[in-house]
């Protein structure tokens, strides 16, 4: 069983205590006087402190391995608690200590990926103030899970109340909606089970849907683009994960195996 305190404790050992340098070629060289980067540094930590890691490697797919291991991905709100993981998905990981601290790798005595053993600067691996990087999500273990404690109608029908869980799963704001859409004609892939009243139109994507096809990503059932959209090779790639017929419509066959899965606060 993982312990926070131990995550908390570890992470100010290698950040302060010790002289752990930054270089990305040797990244698992985690000892004093050897190196890391941020995300071995992190899932090193993590380790020590108890938790299982899954095939958690770098930032890119963390999330995903976390998540299905009783963390609660969870919206940058500015107010992370001691043990939170500070994740930008693309680029940086660090660890809220408490008391407005954060600690992390950061960057080699020449201000590039590598460099030689150990911390040269003192400030390699580190201990700063809080600062939004910015991150893309707070991973919390064992996040209250009130939020998500309603149990759906197993209905094949998406309308607000699954948006809204499925929204909370994923740890992205909890609107009802599917934002970002392209505008619907006979080719509307969601249809007919996404409700109309939960679909907006135009923009960048749904946040929601970018958290589905990372995951999916990680899982090497989708190939396409972080898009946000929901369309035939994302909806194929869902289906695969529930083992259903890949036929990219997405159904209320396809719909009742979402809502069971979040029903028991998973994808």
């Amino acid at each position: 069983m993982g312990n926070l305190n131990t995550l908390v404790n570890r992470m100010r050992y290698w950040c302060q205590t010790v002289s752990l340098g930054y270089d990305q070629n040797q990244r698992w060289d985690i000892r004093p006087g050897g190196e890391c980067d941020c995300s071995s540094l992190v899932i090193y930590a993590l380790k020590e402190a108890g938790f299982d890691t899954g095939g958690a490697t770098y930032t890119g797919n963390m999330s995903s391995n976390l998540t299905a291991r009783g963390w609660r991905r969870l919206p940058n709100n500015g107010s992370p608690q001691p043990g939170d993981i500070l994740l930008n998905d693309v680029h940086h990981v660090a660890v809220y200590l408490g008391g407005g601290q954060l600690a992390q790798a950061s960057i080699s005595e020449h201000g590039t990926i590598t460099g030689a053993a150990g911390d040269q600067t003192g400030r390699e691996t580190n201990i700063k103030a809080y600062y939004n990087y910015p991150w893309n999500c707070y991973l919390r273990y064992g996040a209250d899970q009130s939020a998500t404690s309603a149990q759906l109608a197993i209905d094949g029908s998406c309308g607000p109340a699954t948006i809204a869980k499925w929204q909370t799963v994923m740890g992205t704001p909890a609107d009802s909606i599917v934002s970002g859409q392209l505008v619907p004609d006979q080719k509307t892939y969601w249809r007919p089970a996404l409700a109309d009243e939960c679909v907006t139109y135009g923009g960048y994507g749904s946040q929601l849907i970018c958290a589905v096809q990372r995951r999916l990503r990680d899982e090497r059932l989708y190939t396409g683009a972080i898009d946000g959209l929901l369309g035939p090779g994302t909806i194929k790639a869902l289906q695969g994960h529930y083992g259903i017929n890949r036929d990219a419509s997405f159904g209320p066959d396809t719909v009742r195996h979402l809502q069971t899965a979040l029903n028991h606060n998973k994808l």
